[in-house]
């Protein structure tokens, strides 16, 4: 007796099919799908591991034990899942200011050679030095990043030197808050010519001598953000800057009048429960 097939099964053996809806699956809708059979493996599984949702530390450390792990099938020339890792987005993890270290992020970023976007921000316990060994030890990763945040991060100036230098394709570079100064400023005018937004808010150790390096070596920088930067006393260069793309005030954000938003509103009906990590 043949079986006739169910519209599920129609569905999971259609790339057609899936390709249209794969896009509205949330993450354990694609994970259960992972688990069906080998065609739906391969069209999933990239689209699950591209950019990990991560929110506890305990997912954390599942995700760093897992990444090396090699593919069960074959998949083009990727060999581990971290090779199907795009971003690396850590901003969203509780607690990591004082839980996220060296231990936890170096396997991770070992084994993820093809990330584009990686995001330290607020990852206070990690120390200059190991900052430094994050990137210098994974050329592959130093040479596919486009974008890297660092914000609120305790990192000295020489530390953040020494990875800028070594970054050649940034487009994107976000060092608000942190020890960032005209040294660090200096080298991404030499190292990073195609870098296009940079926000270094309330860095303090900033002068106008940083700004005109930055003007004079990125050309195609179009947004520079300077809030609370006293040290800075010419404005002139940074509303050229970003007059280039179209952004209206010094600081580098646009001002928009008609807004009715109020940051209490988003806050209002948290539940206090949400906080007990």
């Amino acid at each position: 007796m043949t079986l006739k097939p169910t519209p599920a099964t129609c569905v999971i053996s259609n790339s057609l099919i899936l390709d249209e809806i794969l896009p509205h699956l949330e993450q354990h809708d694609l994970a259960q799908l992972c688990l069906v059979q080998k065609q739906t493996w391969q069209l999933v599984v990239s689209r699950l591991w591209e950019k990990p949702l991560l929110h506890t530390i305990d997912q954390f450390e599942r995700f760093a034990s897992s990444i090396g792990a090699a593919l069960p099938f074959e998949l083009r020339n990727h060999q581990c899942y971290g090779d199907l890792i795009c971003e690396l987005d850590f901003s969203m993890v509780a607690r990591r200011w004082d839980r996220l270290g060296y231990d936890l992020l170096a396997p991770v970023f070992k084994h993820c050679s093809r990330v584009k976007d990686v995001d330290l921000s607020l990852c206070r316990i990690l120390l200059g030095v190991q900052f430094e060994h994050l990137f210098t030890d994974n050329p592959r990763l130093c040479a596919s990043l486009t974008s890297v945040d660092i914000s609120e991060t305790l990192f000295p100036a020489s530390n953040i030197v020494s990875v800028l230098n070594i970054l050649p394709g940034i487009t994107t570079l976000v060092l608000n808050e942190t020890e960032t100064d005209d040294s660090v400023l200096e080298v991404v005018s030499k190292s990073l010519s195609s870098l296009e937004w940079l926000e270094i808010d309330r860095c303090e150790l900033i002068t106008d001598v940083g700004i005109k390096a930055v003007a004079d070596g990125c050309p195609k920088l179009a947004y520079l953000s300077i809030r609370e930067c006293w040290g800075i006393l010419n404005t002139d260069l940074v509303e050229k800057i970003n007059a280039r793309g179209g952004w209206e005030d010094l600081t580098g954000s646009q001002v928009y009048e008609d807004s009715d938003y109020s940051d209490s509103d988003e806050y209002e009906d948290y539940d206090s429960d949400l906080f007990d990590f």
